[in-house]
């Protein structure tokens, strides 16, 4: 018969096992991503969803929309995808609460670049620079060119 003892034993070292180590606030624990793309607040402008989609010719699309929440007007001055300078084609002001929507149906801006240089499942830097906003950051997901992105060119 196992004692008493050691079944007090081999229950402690059970829960040290299990731990982690890291603790409430471990970086892994606070990244809040609901959707295949990133969020990020940056100030009034809520940048939502960004992803890229990789083309078959190896090019990259922008996916994901940003809204302005101030009343106060501003504007995407450019975009950065893997270090290139995308093509950026809007004429959108980021009014409040009109959203800037990239790629879709109801889509009003285009942002492009000629060489991804990534392949699907990995991430790539996508720099933003606001007229006002400044510039924001984001570490975007590279999605295929299949299923719900296969329309996107």
């Amino acid at each position: 018969m196992i004692s008493k003892r050691t079944i007090g034993v081999l229950a402690a070292s059970m829960m040290l096992l299990t731990g982690c180590a890291a603790g409430g606030q471990a970086p892994t624990r606070l990244i809040k991503q609901v959707t295949d793309g990133v969020e990020k607040d940056a100030g009034d402008l809520k940048i939502r969803n960004v992803k890229i989609v990789a083309l078959p010719d190896g090019s990259g699309t922008l996916v994901g929309f940003i809204v302005n929440h101030s009343p106060e007007a501003d504007g995407l001055a450019a975009i950065t995808i893997n270090g290139e300078r995308a093509e950026l084609v809007s004429d959108v002001v980021l009014n409040q609460n009109k959203p800037m929507i990239f790629e879709g149906d109801a889509a009003n801006a285009k942002a492009k670049i000629a060489v991804l240089g990534v392949k699907p499942g990995y991430r790539v830097p996508v720099v933003m620079y606001f007229a006002k906003g400044g510039k924001v950051e984001l570490d975007a997901l590279v999605v295929a060119n299949t299923g719900i992105y296969s329309s996107i060119l």
